[in-house]
């Protein structure tokens, strides 16, 4: 037995054939995969975890289960879509904080994506709109009290908890 992980995860993988796929889903997986840098194989695994994951919560109905993967479907699209604004994308870090003028500096909006906590130091309102175009996929956002909760809220999605600091 192999004590190399890659040859642990390789071992669970084989070449599978699936009859009836509709072609043009391959296709549009196919010119995703393209776009991504990613295999199609990547990308299948990737959607048939997410779908499961949401099907196997709770004995949830099937069509609920599609409805939640459409959601997440279409926010993983909004992600892709992201990526090509005029941004500066800052993500994968475990945590990261951040002042006014250390964004601002950037001269242009900043994307912050897949952080576990995220702290925005001496953030402003002005600085708010102007610089920070969105905050995707953190689990804790800490914030200046002086800020609004709900106008940073307009620019996160799936951002699990926010706090406020003096």
């Amino acid at each position: 037995m192999s004590s190399n992980p890659q040859d642990q995860n390789n071992n669970n993988r084989k070449t599978i054939t699936i009859r009836g796929v509709d072609s043009d889903l391959y296709n549009r997986m196919v010119n995703l995969s393209r776009q991504s840098g990613k295999t199609v194989g990547e990308i299948m695994n990737q959607a048939m975890s997410t779908f499961l994951g949401l099907a196997g919560k709770a004995g949830e109905k099937i069509d609920d289960a599609v409805s939640k993967a459409r959601e997440t479907g279409k926010a993983f699209i909004d992600g892709f879509n992201e990526a090509k604004k005029d941004v500066v994308i800052i993500s994968d870090v475990e945590e990261l904080e951040a002042n006014r003028n250390e964004i601002t500096s950037l001269g242009k909006p900043v994307l912050f994506r897949n952080i576990k906590k995220l702290v925005l130091e001496d953030i402003d309102e002005p600085t708010l709109d102007r610089y920070i175009d969105s905050i995707v996929s953190v689990d804790e956002l800490v914030i200046p009290r002086s800020l609004n909760k709900f106008k940073v809220l307009q620019k996160c999605k799936f951002v699990k908890r926010i706090t406020q600091v003096p």
